[in-house]
């Protein structure tokens, strides 16, 4: 009979530590991220088209002269604006380091890395996929070739 009763208050209180923990404090929980785009693959044409158009080419961001950060990630504009261009909000980091994923600032501010300047990105709170980042941190891998 003792043995009975340990485990009925073993088992409230593994319930009541399940229960805490599903508490989010009242906030509100982050949108849900997009899928990642059928077809992407580690090649800057198709992160181009599948990533860097759709969320981040967008008008008051990545896009034309007046791009956040003189990052314009339009067509054609993208490569030069970040392999191996030293990012202007944080002039210690470079945006794309190739074969250095970790070390490039793009995948950090994708990541939302503790302790980079500025938010995560992209900035509509709409954050990718890791599957998403993870073909474009292979990119970098394989050389960030254009």
């Amino acid at each position: 009979m003792k043995t009975e009763g340990c485990v009925v208050r073993l088992a409230g209180v593994a319930l009541l530590l399940a229960l805490a923990a599903c508490g989010g404090g009242g906030e509100d929980a982050p949108p849900p991220a997009p899928p990642p785009p059928a077809g992407l693959q580690p090649t800057l044409a198709s992160i181009q088209a599948n990533v860097f158009t759709p969320s981040c080419a967008k008008s008051g961001c990545h896009t034309g002269a007046g791009a956040q950060a003189g990052l314009n990630l339009d067509p054609g504009s993208s490569w030069g604006a970040l392999v191996n261009i030293v990012s202007s909000p944080d002039m210690l980091r470079t945006r794309v380091v190739p074969m250095d994923p970790d070390g490039s600032f793009l995948i950090q501010k994708l990541e939302g890395t503790p302790g980079i300047v500025g938010a995560r990105m992209p900035a509509d709170g709409l954050f990718l996929q890791q599957a998403t980042v993870d073909v474009i941190r292979q990119w970098i891998l394989n050389g960030a070739l254009p």
